[in-house]
């Protein structure tokens, strides 16, 4: 598998705003109260953080000892356990998380430049609820990226990093 693609997010973010700002200027233009992100948004995204870090956490202690025992080989027990299909599960759950804080981190920053340049809705009940979406939709693929660094297998010896195969590749 191919790792995530850093300036592709990017763009999906930076496509998202643009989509988020021009939705709401359609909507205002014709008159329709525009659509505004709760502090549920927030609290969501800050939940499938959460999630992301409670399944993450354990791969990237477990992948930070297997990078120690290749170093410094050792008989004793493992101290992290974690099975290939929770790791590989894992990843995907960081690249899908990814895409969505790019999708979602991008509309709503649309949506928080469109209101703080136009001056519409007030702080506390627009804006605000609004960015802090945003906010949480960016930490969300940003650890997504970072999550699915963590599944990254060490090349075997004799190949060369681009051709090492592992969990996140």
């Amino acid at each position: 598998m191919k790792p995530l693609n850093i300036p592709l997010l990017a763009l999906i973010v930076v496509v998202g705003a643009g989509f988020g700002a021009q939705m709401l200027e359609t909507l205002a233009a014709r008159g329709h109260s525009l659509p505004i992100a709760g502090w549920l948004t927030t609290v969501v995204l800050l939940v499938l953080v959460g999630v992301l870090l409670a399944y993450g956490l354990p791969l990237r202690r477990y992948m930070l000892e297997s990078e120690e025992r290749r170093l410094q080989p050792s008989l004793a027990p493992r101290r992290y356990q974690i099975d290939l299909p929770t790791a590989f599960r894992t990843v995907l759950l960081a690249r899908a998380c990814a895409y969505t804080g790019a999708v979602v981190g991008g509309i709503f920053t649309g949506q928080v430049l469109f209101l703080l340049l136009t001056g519409t809705g007030d702080l506390l009940g627009a804006t605000l609820p609004t960015g802090s979406a945003a906010i949480s939709g960016i930490v969300l693929g940003v650890l997504g990226v970072l999550v699915e660094r963590w599944g990254r297998l060490p090349p075997e010896d004799g190949e060369s990093p681009t051709e090492s195969a592992g969990v996140g590749h």
